[in-house]
């Protein structure tokens, strides 16, 4: 009989392993948790001299090639703190890179890692539902400030006001099926509107270049009503003063480094409006 208990127990672990793991309160794969560790350790040596940002770009660059899968968030019954890196979305991608840096900056483990990615995703840290993930880039990034962990650069890089108020998910309610408090997203929106908000138009990107860093968050904002952020990305700075735009990339399905300079690349898209600039701390 123990001999059965045994491997019932050995064909469930094996199981657990290959669908994906739910331990200590997040869910991963050993794929991920192997690539986190790998991304990790190739950070350490150079942790202590590095600024964040230029950290957060390192790991980014060790997750080129890895897929762009969209929704991975959505896959569990009930909402989890969900750790993939072999299959990522545009702000998912900086999240993960961020956190791998500011981990190998402390000089933590895949814990430490798992930890900073629920301090940075979800409102103040906490996973109970939905609707406490940051699913507004704008909030995102202002819990990031709040939080000391990034800087909002964007009015010094010559930013302008943005007059371009949030309301997309409590507007297109049958587009979120797992949100069941409606209200809670509608308190959020009012929240960024209330905040003092600056971007930098396409037409003044070229200008802004000089100012921005390797590793730099750009924060795609859109012209489609009632939603912040299109896209987001790092910025990559060459010796010759070229931005391109570290990301994972729906043209490829894939995390790549765009060929074209930053201003080409967002000229090509009539809906993108300008930037936001978030400098890691």
């Amino acid at each position: 009989m123990k001999k059965w208990i045994w491997l019932l127990f050995f064909l469930s672990s094996l199981l657990c392993l290959a669908q994906g793991r739910e331990e200590r309160g997040y869910v991963t794969t050993p794929e991920d948790r192997i690539l986190a560790e790998d991304v990790l350790e190739s950070l350490r040596p150079e942790a202590d001299r590095l600024p964040t940002g230029e950290l957060a770009a390192r790991a980014g660059r060790r997750l080129l090639g890895q897929s762009y899968v969209a929704g991975t968030l959505e896959e569990t019954a009930e909402e989890k703190l969900c750790i993939y890196l072999t299959r990522t979305d545009c702000i998912l991608f900086v999240e993960s890179s961020l956190c791998l840096a500011r981990t190998a900056k402390q000089d933590g483990d895949f814990e430490m890692f798992a930890d900073e990615l629920r301090k940075a995703r979800y409102r103040e840290g906490r996973v109970t539902c939905y609707e406490d993930r940051l699913h507004y880039t704008t909030e995102w990034a202002l819990q990031g400030i709040a939080r000391g962990v990034l800087e909002d650069v964007t009015k010094e890089l010559g930013g302008i006001p943005c007059d371009h108020p949030v309301s997309y998910m409590s507007s297109h309610p049958d587009a979120y099926p797992r949100m069941r408090n409606p209200e809670a997203i509608r308190s959020a929106e009012e929240r960024i509107n209330a905040m003092p908000r600056y971007y930098i138009p396409k037409s003044r990107v070229g200008a802004a270049l000089k100012g921005i860093r390797t590793g730099d968050i750009l924060c795609l904002t859109t012209t489609v009503a009632g939603l912040d952020v299109s896209h987001v990305g790092m910025a990559l700075c060459d010796g010759d003063g070229t931005v391109r735009l570290l990301h994972a990339s729906t043209g490829p399905m894939e995390v790549v480094v765009d060929a074209r300079p930053l201003p080409a690349y967002l000229e090509g898209r009539k809906s993108i409006s300008g930037i936001m600039v978030f400098r890691p701390l």
